[in-house]
């Protein structure tokens, strides 16, 4: 199977991603590009959902298969195609953008990104979508187009590492699910102790891939968590300060106020009195 969809350039100017050619390639043992320096100006993103292809890097030859892809910046000598043994299924696109995302500052600078991602992270519905809409391409779509395009980007950033990257993919999955419980369960009296507990890491292992994974420290993490429940708390219902205090796990109502004071700008009740219904 071979289905590919090319767009026009949008007719608003200003989207911030906008896909402008995008595939989808099965049993296609034939798929093979060799593209000179400086011939394709737009960024190409391969994903691969099974069987097994290859890319060249550096005069080497990367074997791609199920949960591999490769991401070509702007302008870059680029080499790669299917098995013909075992062709791969590959959705791939080219795409413009003027968004700063730490992936794709990655392939500016390197020339060219290779990296696992977790085929099982949602990525094929949102593909499928920018099918579907290409396919009856118009005008009114392209907003959501761009919109899904930025979702894959955000949501490929989220679940992927280099080939050679030192936080595996299982690695990040139990950090993020411990962020999931610790963002439910925030009223708790956390410590990092307990939060590495759950996540089955030492204090120390934890902070740093917490850190790493998360964008911010466990504690930092916590404590955003429970001003985002205390502000809907403090709009939503007449609970007094205290009260939200130590439903939100802050143990003492002064502590709460200063802290909300310093992240927010503003004490808690003149949030209340600027937002509440």
């Amino acid at each position: 199977m071979k289905k590919q969809w090319v767009l026009p350039a949008p007719a608003y100017m200003h989207y911030v991603c906008y896909p402008e050619f995008l595939g989808h390639y099965t049993d296609f043992p034939q798929h093979a590009e060799r593209r000179s320096e400086g011939f394709l100006n737009s960024y190409n993103l391969h994903l691969v959902f099974g069987g097994e292809g290859y890319v060249f890097q550096d005069g080497e030859r990367i074997p791609i298969g199920r949960g591999r892809g490769f991401l070509f910046p702007k302008g870059a000598y680029q080499q790669y195609g299917s098995d013909p043994v075992q062709p791969w299924e590959v959705r791939w696109m080219h795409f413009g953008t003027s968004i700063s995302l730490p992936l794709l500052e990655e392939v500016d600078q390197s020339r060219g990104y290779f990296f696992a991602f977790d085929p099982e992270a949602g990525l094929i519905p949102v593909m499928e979508e920018m099918y579907r809409l290409s396919d009856s391409y118009a005008t009114s779509s392209e907003p959501r187009l761009s919109a899904l395009l930025y979702e894959l980007l955000t949501t490929l950033l989220q679940n992927s590492e280099p080939l050679h990257g030192s936080v595996p993919l299982e690695i990040r999955h139990s950090i993020r699910r411990t962020a999931d419980i610790i963002h439910r369960e925030c009223e708790r009296p956390w410590t990092l102790e307990a939060m590495a507990r759950l996540a089955g890491y030492s204090s120390y292992h934890f902070l740093r891939l917490f850190r790493a994974i998360m964008g911010k420290t466990p504690n930092r993490y916590l404590t955003d968590c429970r001003l985002v429940r205390a502000k809907l708390l403090l709009v939503s219902t007449e609970l007094s300060v205290a009260q939200v205090a130590a439903q939100t796990g802050f143990q003492q109502s002064s502590y709460f106020i200063k802290v909300f004071k310093q992240m927010e700008g503003i004490p808690p009740n003149q949030y209340r009195r600027a937002f509440g219904l």
